[in-house]
């Protein structure tokens, strides 16, 4: 009981406070809190006001600055304020369900595990639903890269966020998998060469192996855009870890 109410409560103060707090932090948060609560009650010798107010509140205040990341006292007064409110109304309201309705009385026990499932199935919602959207907003096409004499077809993602540029001219750089320009004959030679800076996780200035492609072309929902004299650089790690794609294209290619 005291688990699922805790999962309704935190739920409800995310929305409040308006903080990333992870579902496994919740979760576990939620559990921790529950366990500590029961465990006061069990603990010989310790006076009441702990084990009913003090014990409570001090675990409360606990497990609400660990899974809300709050470092602030001040911050932290005004989360745990918010959290014993709704703990009234929520338990004003369950009570009085209980206590009025005497189906509910006798189904005490399943409410609980009632709730629990529904707040599973609202996490694992919320979850899909966010995958889903993302999924929606990639746009993934299909782009041949031509060398001197032949050409690759690849799967490229379509990243509003790369503004990788070349220095010199300014062209937009795409970025493709380290071997990929070794299967184009003519493309990889020295004075086609181009080095690229980037900013990345952990590395704050580098720079990218990249070259200038003939042409590309670029299938834009059945229309094949060309573009030529493209700049491509060159990636050491994978770009999808799914496979899903092999190359990053800059956003200023795709566009008509």
């Amino acid at each position: 009981m005291n688990f699922v109410m805790n999962l309704y409560l935190y739920a409800l103060l995310t929305k409040t406070l308006k903080r990333t707090a992870g579902r496994m932090r919740v979760w576990v948060g939620s559990a921790l809190g529950a366990a500590l609560f029961v465990l006061l009650l069990f603990v010989p010798g310790l006076p009441v006001f702990i084990k009913r107010f003090a014990g409570p509140t001090a675990v409360s205040m606990a497990v609400t600055a660990w899974i809300f990341r709050i470092r602030q006292i001040p911050a932290l007064y005004r989360a745990t304020g918010y959290l014993y409110v709704y703990a009234f109304v929520f338990g004003g309201m369950m009570k009085f369900l209980f206590s009025g309705t005497g189906f509910l009385h006798k189904a005490q026990g399943s409410i609980w595990y009632i709730l629990g499932a529904g707040m599973l199935g609202y996490q694992v919602a919320g979850w899909w639903l966010r995958e889903l959207k993302k999924r929606k907003n990639v746009t993934v096409c299909r782009v041949r890269l031509c060398g001197d004499r032949d050409g690759i077809w690849l799967d490229a993602l379509v990243d509003t966020g790369n503004s990788l540029r070349e220095p010199v001219g300014g062209k937009p750089v795409s970025v493709v998998e380290a071997g990929v320009l070794d299967r184009l004959e003519g493309v990889k030679k020295p004075e086609k060469l181009k080095l690229i800076p980037y900013r990345s996780i952990g590395r704050e200035n580098g720079l990218m192996e990249g070259y200038e492609v003939p042409e590309i072309v670029i299938d834009h929902e059945g229309e094949m855009l060309r573009r030529e004299k493209v700049v491509v650089g060159i990636s050491r790690t994978e770009i999808s870890t799914d496979g899903r794609y092999q190359m990053i294209l800059h956003p200023d290619l795709y566009r008509e």
